[in-house]
């Protein structure tokens, strides 16, 4: 019996060539999304559905996932930038027609867009030295012993 590396042992299921794969991520995507769809689940209905192994049904949770994630940062980074020109296009809009505190409000929505008027985190480290003293002198501790 002749094994390719990396296949399970006694696997006689063909191999999904590139294309099969990148069609069962399109459709791991679409139904991650309308399904809401868990790991656990995930992973039982490419066992069943496509007959993989879990590890190999795991691979693929992955593989969706990071294309989920690519997918929305760079549509979120799109939407960012579509804000803010529209922010602009107001607060231009404002300083033509005097309407100043309209135009801050409109810069405190960019901001808060932007995450400017987040706190950050403040990292204070102090050394900090108590004494207590119950009723015995500095000079007393020294003579006891």
């Amino acid at each position: 019996m002749d094994n390719k590396p990396g296949r399970p042992k006694g696997s006689r299921k063909k191999k999904m060539s590139k294309g099969e794969v990148e069609d069962l991520i399109n459709k791991s995507l679409d139904r991650v999304l309308t399904e809401h769809l868990s790991y656990t689940e995930y992973i039982n209905w490419i066992v069943t559905e496509y007959k993989v192994s879990s590890n190999q049904a795991n691979v693929y949770w992955l593989r969706t996932w990071s294309v989920l994630k690519e997918k929305y940062s760079l549509e979120r980074e799109q939407l960012v930038t579509k804000h803010l020109r529209k922010y602009w296009e107001i607060y231009d809009l404002s300083l033509q027609k005097d309407d100043l505190s309209n135009a801050r409000m409109v810069l405190g929505d960019i901001s808060k867009l932007l995450g400017m008027n987040e706190p950050e985190a403040l990292d204070i480290q102090q050394e900090l030295k108590i004494r207590f003293k119950f009723g015995i002198d500095d000079k007393d501790e020294g003579q006891e012993g």
